[in-house]
């Protein structure tokens, strides 16, 4: 029987082929007399910032518009931080975006309906290119390109470069193989035959010396200080390991901790919670292939707040209106019950501090 992730292949004839499809169909869809604004998730990742700074490369030489990258939220991991930094990418707040002032709303590496971003509900968004499973609200978008058969939004921005026959600079190069390296965990992780060949296409361009600054980055004391919350907060429950870090200064923290813990030994999944501001985070990660993760995190969180994902990874974030404890215990109860163990289990700890 097939796995989740075994359905998930582009070849390179057919990313170059639908490339080809939707370019003009894309180019079409954005106002040519006023400047386009890209938006990412609101603590995007490196797919999220290298497929914006394509599109917006994509925009700027094909129809000769301004673009500005906007996020909603903050760029926590080090790493993400360098690579914007190092690259050159200008991401503006979305508190300080004015909507009327653009003709053309571009959603990346998300959708109309996700829950990873915080556009108003009613602006019109014009165009969405993502690789996440679709959103029951995703048609709002009249260009709306959603293909899960890739492992990144940077591949399928690679080869509408491609189709528009546009040259790679060098910094873009750099930030699409991150982007690509990142989501697919270094072309192990629902990988495509387009992902992989992008990935070869592009790596002589790329400045690598560059990238690997961006990969090792320098790492502030608070990062070690959470660590070491995350690992005392850590229990074991069955092939389970749940993590509530408490509060935390970004929120990109929950899913840095959940790749980490993920490798330990006889644990199979690992759940990590965190509170930023009015929110509760949550990142999913499993090691069985046959799991959808985001299935199981949408199952979880249900009608508390918003979920999505795909193949063994997902998170969520719930609105808290100051029953925090009580939310994350729901949370865990949930997420055990899900996973067919005791939710009245107390748990062995991970490590004892």
């Amino acid at each position: 029987m097939a796995t989740p992730e075994a359905e998930r292949r582009a070849t390179p004839a057919e990313a170059n082929s639908e490339a080809q499809r939707l370019l003009e169909k894309l180019l079409d869809s954005v106002d040519p007399e006023r400047p386009a604004a890209i938006y990412t998730h609101d603590h995007p990742d490196p797919d999220s910032i290298a497929s914006a700074y394509a599109l917006q490369h994509l925009l700027s030489k094909r129809l000769e518009i301004d673009s500005v990258i906007v996020h909603g939220g903050t760029i926590g991991r080090a790493s993400n931080r360098a690579m914007v930094e190092l690259l050159g990418i200008r991401l503006e707040s979305l508190r300080r975006i004015d909507f009327d002032g653009y003709g053309t709303h571009c959603l990346i590496d998300t959708q109309p309906g996700a829950g990873n971003h915080s556009l108003p509900p009613d602006l019109p968004v014009s165009i969405a290119i993502d690789h996440h499973p679709r959103s029951d609200e995703a048609d709002r978008a009249p260009f709306l390109d959603v293909r899960t058969e890739y492992g990144s939004t940077s591949t399928m921005m690679f080869y509408y470069l491609k189709a528009a026959g546009l040259d790679l600079p060098t910094k873009l190069a750099t930030a699409l193989l991150f982007g690509i390296k990142s989501d697919t965990r270094e072309l192990e992780r629902e990988t495509s035959e387009a992902d992989l060949h992008a990935y070869l296409e592009i790596f002589p361009r790329a400045d690598l010396t560059l990238l690997n600054r961006i990969e090792k980055p320098r790492i502030p004391r608070e990062y070690f200080k959470a660590f070491h919350t995350a690992l005392g907060a850590s229990l074991i429950h069955a092939r389970a390991l749940v993590s509530d870090v408490g509060e935390m200064e970004n929120p990109d923290l929950v899913a840095e901790l959940a790749d980490f813990l993920i490798p330990l030994d006889r644990v199979d999944h690992v759940l990590v919670m965190g509170r930023h501001e009015d929110r509760l985070y949550l990142s999913l990660r499993t090691r069985q292939e046959q799991d959808d993760a985001g299935r199981t995190i949408a199952r979880v969180v249900g009608e508390l707040g918003t979920a999505g994902g795909h193949g063994r990874m997902a998170g969520a974030q719930i609105r808290l209106d100051g029953e925090e404890d009580g939310t994350a215990r729901e949370v865990k109860r949930r997420f055990l019950e899900a996973l067919e163990v005791d939710p009245d289990d107390e748990g062995e700890p991970l490590v004892r501090v």
